[in-house]
């Protein structure tokens, strides 16, 4: 094989080389783009709201945490910690008529 047709089979090969690695950078961009749509349009706005609720006899606040807990906390204990923050709680323990004030996420806006 001669100089000039080794040099040409080099040139082709970075062109396809080139070719592909463009390829996929635009195929992963474009995946990039479908998947932030995707998430845009699946996405609510949540509303996040406080109520009141008094304490019955048994109750703890691994119970009332199941009941108001939702999928923008972590955890059970994440939302356990800011029930006790937002009553100065210094223990789990809660009493028997106290009433607490409890965080809960709502996609409904008050008016």
């Amino acid at each position: 094989m001669n100089r000039s047709a080794r040099q040409i089979s080099k040139q082709q090969y970075y062109i396809v080389v080139m070719t592909l690695c463009l390829t996929i950078a635009v195929i992963v961009t474009c995946g990039s783009f479908i998947s932030i749509a995707k998430n845009n349009t699946q996405d609510s706005v949540t509303y996040k709201y406080y109520t009141s609720i008094q304490i019955h006899s048994g109750d703890t606040l691994w119970d009332l945490s199941k009941d108001y807990i939702s999928t923008e906390y972590n955890s059970i204990y994440d939302y356990i910690n800011e029930v006790k923050r937002l009553n100065s709680l210094q223990s789990d323990n809660i009493k028997e008529g106290q009433y607490l004030t409890v965080p809960y996420y709502s996609c409904k806006a008050l008016d």
